[in-house]
């Protein structure tokens, strides 16, 4: 569990974070405010783009601390600016960053997870990671990166994707 989530959720928070300095020096560059991306939104029935920054942190911890068994830490939704979204993926990132391996040699396929919604439901961690907690991160993350580019953002996909660690053949 740990290779498959909790190294995949800091790898692509940490590419978020690089997305949004990437974002700031944008927003520099063009002489406008950077929390005016605050509050955009692709579709106004949409949730705007801090929520989804907020929601893919909260996945991410939630899911690490579910599976290995701890209670995560409460990250309260009040930060007002961009500089406060991106110290709260620093924060993600450094509780991340306390485990190891050795927190989920417990954790197998078929653990129950409590997810919050439908109240009263559980999962089997396998299908929790890979049919709720991954899904769900990734499409938040990928619906901040889609609200940057089309608030025009020069990303591409290996803004996304990040750094790959490819070897010979």
């Amino acid at each position: 569990m740990y290779h498959q989530a909790v190294r995949q959720f800091v790898k692509t928070l940490e590419n978020l974070d690089r997305i949004l300095d990437k974002t700031v020096r944008h927003a520099n560059a063009r002489n406008f405010d950077v929390n005016n991306i605050f509050g955009a939104r692709l579709f106004p029935d949409m949730l705007p783009f801090a929520s989804q920054v907020r929601i893919a942190c909260d996945t991410a911890k939630n899911a690490a601390a579910s599976l290995a068994g701890k209670q995560p830490p409460r990250h309260e939704d009040d930060e007002k600016s961009f500089e406060q979204l991106r110290a709260r993926v620093a924060k993600c990132l450094a509780y991340l960053e306390t485990f190891t391996a050795a927190d989920f040699e417990k954790t197998t396929a078929k653990n129950i997870i409590p997810v919050p919604n439908p109240k009263g439901k559980a999962l089997y961690a396998e299908d929790y990671v890979m049919s709720r907690a991954l899904p769900n991160f990734h499409f938040h993350v990928t619906t901040a990166y889609a609200i940057l580019r089309h608030g025009g953002v020069e990303l591409g996909k290996s803004d996304y994707l990040g750094t790959l660690d490819f070897v010979d053949t």
